[in-house]
Protein backbone atom coordinates (compact mmCIF):
# COMPACT_ATOMS: atom_id res chain seq x y z
CA UNK A 1 0.00 0.00 0.00
CA UNK A 2 1.63 3.21 -0.71
CA UNK A 3 1.75 6.46 1.05
CA UNK A 4 -0.51 8.18 -1.77
CA UNK A 5 -3.64 5.66 -0.40
CA UNK A 6 -3.56 5.90 3.02
CA UNK A 7 -3.36 9.32 2.99
CA UNK A 8 -6.35 9.00 0.54
CA UNK A 9 -8.43 6.99 3.38
CA UNK A 10 -6.79 9.46 5.93
CA UNK A 11 -8.66 11.90 4.24
CA UNK A 12 -11.91 10.12 3.51
CA UNK A 13 -12.36 9.57 7.02
CA UNK A 14 -11.74 13.10 8.18
CA UNK A 15 -13.99 14.01 5.78
CA UNK A 16 -16.89 11.66 6.67
CA UNK A 17 -17.21 12.73 10.37
CA UNK A 18 -17.15 16.29 9.16
CA UNK A 19 -20.21 15.54 6.71
CA UNK A 20 -21.68 13.48 9.37
CA UNK A 21 -21.55 17.11 11.80
CA UNK A 22 -23.29 18.92 8.59
CA UNK A 23 -25.98 16.12 9.18
CA UNK A 24 -27.38 18.89 11.53
CA UNK A 25 -28.75 20.70 8.99
CA UNK A 26 -32.00 19.69 7.48
CA UNK A 27 -31.91 18.11 3.71
CA UNK A 28 -33.28 20.95 1.32
CA UNK A 29 -36.14 18.73 -0.61
CA UNK A 30 -35.60 21.33 -4.31
CA UNK A 31 -31.87 21.01 -4.15
CA UNK A 32 -29.58 19.08 -6.43
CA UNK A 33 -25.79 19.11 -6.43
CA UNK A 34 -23.52 17.82 -9.80
CA UNK A 35 -20.05 17.81 -10.71
CA UNK A 36 -18.16 16.30 -13.47
CA UNK A 37 -14.54 14.63 -13.89
CA UNK A 38 -14.37 15.76 -9.95
CA UNK A 39 -15.25 20.03 -10.93
CA UNK A 40 -12.96 20.45 -13.91
CA UNK A 41 -15.61 20.23 -16.50
CA UNK A 42 -19.55 21.19 -17.17
CA UNK A 43 -20.09 18.33 -19.48
CA UNK A 44 -21.17 14.61 -19.82
CA UNK A 45 -24.62 13.29 -18.12
CA UNK A 46 -24.73 15.12 -15.01
CA UNK A 47 -24.97 18.63 -17.93
CA UNK A 48 -27.24 16.55 -20.07
CA UNK A 49 -29.19 15.72 -16.79
CA UNK A 50 -29.22 19.54 -15.94
CA UNK A 51 -30.15 20.56 -19.21
CA UNK A 52 -33.54 18.55 -19.31
CA UNK A 53 -34.06 19.47 -15.60
CA UNK A 54 -34.12 23.39 -16.74
CA UNK A 55 -36.27 22.47 -19.42
CA UNK A 56 -39.07 19.70 -17.59
CA UNK A 57 -38.81 21.66 -14.15
CA UNK A 58 -37.94 25.99 -14.34
CA UNK A 59 -37.94 27.15 -11.52
CA UNK A 60 -38.27 24.39 -9.10
CA UNK A 61 -34.84 23.25 -8.33
CA UNK A 62 -32.27 24.67 -6.77
CA UNK A 63 -29.42 23.13 -9.23
CA UNK A 64 -25.50 23.75 -7.77
CA UNK A 65 -22.65 23.03 -9.99
CA UNK A 66 -19.06 22.51 -8.28
CA UNK A 67 -16.12 23.29 -9.92
CA UNK A 68 -12.02 23.70 -9.38
CA UNK A 69 -11.81 27.00 -10.87
CA UNK A 70 -15.68 28.47 -10.60
CA UNK A 71 -14.59 31.26 -12.44
CA UNK A 72 -14.19 30.36 -16.07
CA UNK A 73 -18.01 28.74 -15.34
CA UNK A 74 -19.62 31.52 -14.66
CA UNK A 75 -21.98 31.85 -17.39
CA UNK A 76 -23.84 29.08 -15.87
CA UNK A 77 -25.02 31.34 -13.62
CA UNK A 78 -27.93 32.79 -16.58
CA UNK A 79 -29.30 29.37 -16.72
CA UNK A 80 -30.32 29.77 -12.95
CA UNK A 81 -27.78 27.43 -11.96
CA UNK A 82 -25.20 28.20 -8.96
CA UNK A 83 -21.49 28.24 -9.29
CA UNK A 84 -19.81 26.99 -6.10
CA UNK A 85 -15.74 26.09 -5.50
CA UNK A 86 -15.51 22.33 -5.46
CA UNK A 87 -13.40 21.82 -2.62
CA UNK A 88 -14.64 24.67 0.08
CA UNK A 89 -17.11 24.50 2.98
CA UNK A 90 -20.04 26.04 0.85
CA UNK A 91 -19.85 23.00 -1.60
CA UNK A 92 -19.73 20.56 1.93
CA UNK A 93 -22.75 22.12 2.85
CA UNK A 94 -24.90 22.22 -0.38
CA UNK A 95 -23.72 18.36 -0.46
CA UNK A 96 -25.09 17.36 2.86
CA UNK A 97 -28.17 19.29 2.38
CA UNK A 98 -29.22 17.99 -0.76
CA UNK A 99 -31.66 16.10 -2.16
CA UNK A 100 -30.13 14.32 -5.16
CA UNK A 101 -26.09 14.66 -5.54
CA UNK A 102 -25.19 13.72 -9.04
CA UNK A 103 -21.63 13.01 -11.03
CA UNK A 104 -19.97 11.00 -13.31
CA UNK A 105 -16.86 8.89 -11.44
CA UNK A 106 -18.68 8.22 -8.47
CA UNK A 107 -16.61 9.44 -5.67
CA UNK A 108 -19.17 9.22 -2.73
CA UNK A 109 -16.95 7.01 -0.38
CA UNK A 110 -16.08 10.37 1.84
CA UNK A 111 -20.24 11.53 1.92
CA UNK A 112 -22.30 9.17 4.03
CA UNK A 113 -25.76 8.76 2.54
CA UNK A 114 -28.30 10.56 4.68
CA UNK A 115 -31.84 9.27 5.01
CA UNK A 116 -34.36 11.13 2.42
CA UNK A 117 -30.78 11.37 -0.11
CA UNK A 118 -29.97 9.91 -3.65
CA UNK A 119 -26.69 9.79 -4.64
CA UNK A 120 -26.22 9.59 -8.23
CA UNK A 121 -23.35 7.80 -10.58
CA UNK A 122 -23.43 8.31 -14.21
CA UNK A 123 -20.61 6.72 -14.87
CA UNK A 124 -18.54 8.63 -18.18
CA UNK A 125 -18.41 5.31 -20.00
CA UNK A 126 -21.01 3.42 -21.57
CA UNK A 127 -19.05 0.52 -22.13
CA UNK A 128 -15.71 -0.79 -20.02
CA UNK A 129 -14.31 -3.38 -22.22
CA UNK A 130 -11.06 -2.97 -20.06
CA UNK A 131 -10.44 -3.43 -16.34
CA UNK A 132 -11.73 -1.08 -14.15
CA UNK A 133 -11.96 0.00 -10.54
CA UNK A 134 -12.32 -3.23 -8.50
CA UNK A 135 -11.34 -4.96 -11.61
CA UNK A 136 -8.02 -2.91 -12.40
CA UNK A 137 -4.44 -4.41 -10.83
CA UNK A 138 -3.10 -1.13 -10.14
CA UNK A 139 -5.58 -0.71 -7.46
CA UNK A 140 -4.52 -1.50 -4.47
CA UNK A 141 -6.21 -2.92 -1.08
CA UNK A 142 -7.34 1.02 0.25
CA UNK A 143 -7.85 1.69 -3.56
CA UNK A 144 -10.71 -1.04 -3.59
CA UNK A 145 -12.00 -0.58 -0.30
CA UNK A 146 -12.72 3.38 -1.56
CA UNK A 147 -14.04 1.94 -3.99
CA UNK A 148 -16.82 -0.54 -2.08
CA UNK A 149 -17.61 2.43 0.20
CA UNK A 150 -18.58 4.50 -2.84
CA UNK A 151 -21.27 1.66 -4.00
CA UNK A 152 -22.37 1.39 -0.31
CA UNK A 153 -23.28 5.46 -0.63
CA UNK A 154 -24.51 5.07 -4.00
CA UNK A 155 -28.01 4.93 -4.68
CA UNK A 156 -28.79 5.10 -8.26
CA UNK A 157 -26.60 4.19 -11.53
CA UNK A 158 -27.68 4.58 -15.16
CA UNK A 159 -26.46 2.47 -17.75
CA UNK A 160 -26.37 1.85 -21.06
CA UNK A 161 -26.01 -1.51 -22.39
CA UNK A 162 -26.81 -4.93 -20.50
CA UNK A 163 -22.74 -6.09 -20.44
CA UNK A 164 -22.46 -2.64 -18.32
CA UNK A 165 -25.32 -3.80 -16.16
CA UNK A 166 -24.76 -7.99 -15.96
CA UNK A 167 -20.68 -7.17 -15.84
CA UNK A 168 -19.21 -3.94 -15.24
CA UNK A 169 -21.86 -2.19 -12.23
CA UNK A 170 -21.34 -5.23 -9.65
CA UNK A 171 -17.84 -6.48 -10.90
CA UNK A 172 -16.20 -3.16 -11.15
CA UNK A 173 -18.28 -0.83 -8.63
CA UNK A 174 -19.21 -3.93 -6.14
CA UNK A 175 -23.26 -1.91 -6.55
CA UNK A 176 -26.24 -4.14 -6.66
CA UNK A 177 -28.94 -1.43 -6.15
CA UNK A 178 -31.41 0.62 -8.15
CA UNK A 179 -30.23 0.93 -12.23
CA UNK A 180 -31.75 3.17 -14.80
CA UNK A 181 -31.59 1.29 -17.95
CA UNK A 182 -32.61 3.52 -20.57
CA UNK A 183 -29.19 4.23 -21.95
CA UNK A 184 -26.80 7.94 -20.81
CA UNK A 185 -27.97 10.96 -21.03
CA UNK A 186 -25.24 12.65 -22.85
CA UNK A 187 -25.94 9.76 -25.74
CA UNK A 188 -30.10 10.78 -26.31
CA UNK A 189 -29.16 13.42 -28.94
CA UNK A 190 -27.39 10.37 -31.20
CA UNK A 191 -30.61 8.67 -32.02
CA UNK A 192 -33.72 10.95 -30.52
CA UNK A 193 -33.85 13.29 -34.10
CA UNK A 194 -31.46 16.20 -33.40
CA UNK A 195 -27.95 14.90 -34.29
CA UNK A 196 -28.65 16.03 -37.82
CA UNK A 197 -29.27 19.30 -36.71
CA UNK A 198 -26.54 19.30 -34.08
CA UNK A 199 -23.99 18.06 -36.80
CA UNK A 200 -24.57 21.14 -38.94
CA UNK A 201 -24.01 23.73 -35.74
CA UNK A 202 -20.79 22.07 -34.82
CA UNK A 203 -19.26 21.69 -38.73
CA UNK A 204 -20.69 25.44 -39.09
CA UNK A 205 -19.05 26.72 -36.11
CA UNK A 206 -15.60 24.67 -36.60
CA UNK A 207 -15.96 25.49 -40.37
CA UNK A 208 -16.09 22.50 -41.97
CA UNK A 209 -17.66 21.79 -45.35
CA UNK A 210 -21.22 19.58 -44.68
CA UNK A 211 -19.61 17.39 -47.64
CA UNK A 212 -16.02 17.00 -46.13
CA UNK A 213 -15.56 13.60 -44.60
CA UNK A 214 -14.35 13.84 -41.19
CA UNK A 215 -11.87 11.27 -38.79
CA UNK A 216 -11.56 11.39 -35.76
CA UNK A 217 -8.65 10.08 -33.63
CA UNK A 218 -9.27 9.80 -29.92
CA UNK A 219 -7.40 7.44 -28.42
CA UNK A 220 -8.04 6.33 -24.37
CA UNK A 221 -5.54 7.11 -21.51
CA UNK A 222 -2.63 5.53 -20.36
CA UNK A 223 -0.66 4.83 -16.67
CA UNK A 224 2.37 6.44 -18.22
CA UNK A 225 -0.14 9.40 -19.60
CA UNK A 226 1.44 11.34 -22.44
CA UNK A 227 4.41 8.81 -22.41
CA UNK A 228 2.75 6.33 -23.59
CA UNK A 229 0.04 7.27 -25.75
CA UNK A 230 -0.21 5.76 -29.42
CA UNK A 231 2.15 7.21 -31.65
CA UNK A 232 -0.43 7.61 -34.52
CA UNK A 233 2.20 8.99 -37.78
CA UNK A 234 -0.64 11.96 -38.91
CA UNK A 235 0.97 12.20 -42.17
CA UNK A 236 0.52 8.64 -43.09
CA UNK A 237 -3.06 8.87 -42.22
CA UNK A 238 -3.69 12.13 -44.17
CA UNK A 239 -2.27 10.30 -47.47
CA UNK A 240 -4.58 7.61 -46.98
CA UNK A 241 -7.74 9.77 -46.59
CA UNK A 242 -6.18 11.79 -49.48
CA UNK A 243 -6.53 8.26 -51.56
CA UNK A 244 -9.58 7.34 -50.49
CA UNK A 245 -12.10 10.64 -50.32
CA UNK A 246 -9.56 13.11 -52.16
CA UNK A 247 -9.35 16.74 -50.83
CA UNK A 248 -12.58 17.21 -49.10
CA UNK A 249 -11.41 15.70 -45.99
CA UNK A 250 -10.16 16.68 -42.21
CA UNK A 251 -8.99 14.89 -39.23
CA UNK A 252 -9.56 15.72 -36.09
CA UNK A 253 -7.25 14.69 -32.94
CA UNK A 254 -8.86 14.51 -29.36
CA UNK A 255 -6.30 13.18 -26.76
CA UNK A 256 -8.02 12.22 -23.43
CA UNK A 257 -8.20 14.51 -21.09
CA UNK A 258 -6.41 12.25 -18.50
CA UNK A 259 -3.64 11.89 -20.99
CA UNK A 260 -1.69 15.20 -20.26
CA UNK A 261 0.15 17.34 -23.03
CA UNK A 262 0.89 16.11 -25.87
CA UNK A 263 2.05 17.62 -28.99
CA UNK A 264 -0.06 17.43 -32.43
CA UNK A 265 2.35 17.83 -35.74
CA UNK A 266 0.76 21.11 -37.61
CA UNK A 267 -0.40 19.62 -40.54
CA UNK A 268 -2.87 20.45 -43.54
CA UNK A 269 -6.11 18.77 -43.06
CA UNK A 270 -5.55 17.86 -39.28
CA UNK A 271 -7.66 19.84 -36.17
CA UNK A 272 -6.17 19.46 -32.37
CA UNK A 273 -9.87 19.13 -30.33
CA UNK A 274 -8.59 18.17 -27.52
CA UNK A 275 -9.71 21.48 -25.56
CA UNK A 276 -13.21 21.04 -27.44
CA UNK A 277 -15.80 20.74 -24.61
CA UNK A 278 -18.27 18.08 -25.88
CA UNK A 279 -16.92 15.02 -27.75
CA UNK A 280 -20.60 14.27 -28.14
CA UNK A 281 -20.68 16.77 -30.51
CA UNK A 282 -17.64 16.55 -31.98
CA UNK A 283 -18.79 12.53 -32.57
CA UNK A 284 -21.73 13.66 -34.13
CA UNK A 285 -19.78 15.95 -36.84
CA UNK A 286 -17.48 12.68 -37.47
CA UNK A 287 -17.85 10.50 -40.51
CA UNK A 288 -15.10 7.56 -39.32
CA UNK A 289 -13.60 6.99 -35.65
CA UNK A 290 -9.95 5.95 -34.72
CA UNK A 291 -9.75 4.88 -31.03
CA UNK A 292 -8.23 2.23 -29.19
CA UNK A 293 -10.03 1.01 -26.23
CA UNK A 294 -12.37 3.75 -25.05
CA UNK A 295 -16.15 3.53 -24.90
CA UNK A 296 -16.00 6.38 -27.13
CA UNK A 297 -16.44 3.56 -29.96
CA UNK A 298 -19.99 2.94 -28.27
CA UNK A 299 -20.92 6.35 -29.10
CA UNK A 300 -19.77 6.56 -32.34
CA UNK A 301 -21.64 3.05 -33.06
CA UNK A 302 -25.01 5.14 -32.53
CA UNK A 303 -24.62 7.25 -35.06
CA UNK A 304 -23.83 4.38 -37.16
CA UNK A 305 -20.14 5.50 -37.45
CA UNK A 306 -17.52 3.94 -39.23
CA UNK A 307 -15.14 2.67 -36.32
CA UNK A 308 -11.65 1.79 -36.62
CA UNK A 309 -9.26 0.25 -33.78
CA UNK A 310 -5.70 1.29 -33.60
CA UNK A 311 -3.53 -0.01 -31.01
CA UNK A 312 -0.15 -0.47 -31.43
CA UNK A 313 0.56 -0.99 -27.88
CA UNK A 314 -2.03 -3.99 -27.56
CA UNK A 315 0.43 -6.56 -25.83
CA UNK A 316 1.74 -4.06 -23.19
CA UNK A 317 -2.25 -2.53 -22.55
CA UNK A 318 -3.39 -6.07 -22.14
CA UNK A 319 -0.90 -7.02 -19.41
CA UNK A 320 -0.70 -3.63 -17.69
CA UNK A 321 -4.52 -2.94 -17.54
CA UNK A 322 -6.10 -5.76 -19.23
CA UNK A 323 -9.03 -6.09 -21.46
CA UNK A 324 -12.22 -8.16 -20.93
CA UNK A 325 -12.88 -9.82 -24.11
CA UNK A 326 -10.23 -10.32 -26.81
CA UNK A 327 -10.37 -7.20 -29.10
CA UNK A 328 -11.01 -9.31 -31.83
CA UNK A 329 -14.52 -9.79 -30.90
CA UNK A 330 -15.67 -6.20 -30.86
CA UNK A 331 -16.87 -6.23 -33.97
CA UNK A 332 -14.47 -3.53 -35.51
CA UNK A 333 -11.57 -3.40 -38.06
CA UNK A 334 -8.17 -3.51 -35.50
CA UNK A 335 -4.70 -2.29 -36.61
CA UNK A 336 -1.50 -3.15 -34.71
CA UNK A 337 0.63 -0.10 -36.40
CA UNK A 338 0.06 2.69 -38.97
CA UNK A 339 0.65 1.08 -42.36
CA UNK A 340 -1.92 -1.46 -41.56
CA UNK A 341 -4.48 1.64 -40.13
CA UNK A 342 -3.65 3.30 -43.57
CA UNK A 343 -4.61 0.56 -45.10
CA UNK A 344 -7.98 0.06 -43.35
CA UNK A 345 -8.54 3.78 -44.15
CA UNK A 346 -8.51 2.98 -47.73
CA UNK A 347 -10.82 0.11 -47.70
CA UNK A 348 -13.86 2.66 -45.70
CA UNK A 349 -17.06 1.87 -46.69
CA UNK A 350 -19.05 4.58 -45.04
CA UNK A 351 -22.50 2.39 -45.08
CA UNK A 352 -20.97 -0.82 -44.63
CA UNK A 353 -19.64 1.07 -41.03
CA UNK A 354 -23.64 1.34 -40.26
CA UNK A 355 -24.09 -2.42 -40.47
CA UNK A 356 -20.81 -2.83 -38.18
CA UNK A 357 -21.95 -0.55 -35.43
CA UNK A 358 -25.32 -2.00 -35.25
CA UNK A 359 -23.60 -5.29 -34.59
CA UNK A 360 -21.82 -4.55 -31.26
CA UNK A 361 -24.55 -2.50 -30.44
CA UNK A 362 -26.16 -6.04 -30.30
CA UNK A 363 -23.37 -7.59 -29.17
CA UNK A 364 -23.32 -6.01 -26.19
CA UNK A 365 -27.10 -5.70 -25.23
CA UNK A 366 -28.09 -2.27 -26.50
CA UNK A 367 -30.30 -0.62 -24.09
CA UNK A 368 -30.31 3.21 -25.75
CA UNK A 369 -33.76 4.63 -26.00
CA UNK A 370 -32.86 8.19 -26.57
CA UNK A 371 -34.67 9.35 -24.24
CA UNK A 372 -32.75 8.42 -20.55
CA UNK A 373 -32.37 11.96 -19.86
CA UNK A 374 -36.47 12.36 -19.79
CA UNK A 375 -36.70 8.81 -17.71
CA UNK A 376 -34.06 10.73 -14.99
CA UNK A 377 -36.46 13.43 -14.48
CA UNK A 378 -39.23 10.83 -14.33
CA UNK A 379 -37.33 8.94 -11.80
CA UNK A 380 -36.45 12.44 -9.72
CA UNK A 381 -40.51 13.39 -9.99
CA UNK A 382 -41.29 9.86 -8.48
CA UNK A 383 -38.99 10.50 -5.42
CA UNK A 384 -40.34 13.52 -4.33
Amino acid sequence: MSFKSIKKMLEIRILRVFMTVLHIFPIKQNRIILNSYTGTQYSCNPKYITEAILKRFPDKYEIIWTFKEPDKFQFLEEKGIKVVKYASIKRFYYEATAKVSINNIGSYSWQPIRKGQQHVNTWHSALDLNNCALMESANDKIMKKTIFMNAKETSLFLSANRFFTEFCIPKEFGYNGKILEYGLPRNDDYINGNAEKIKKEVRKKLNIAEDAVVVMYAPTWRYGKAKDAPKIDLELLNRAMQKRFGQNYLILFRAHHFAGNISVEKLEHVKNMTEYPSIQELIMATNILITDYSSVMWDAALMGEYVLLFAPDLEKYSKERGLYIPINEWCFPVSLNNKDLAAEIEKVDLEKGIEISKKHLEKFGNLETGRAAEEFCNWLEAIE
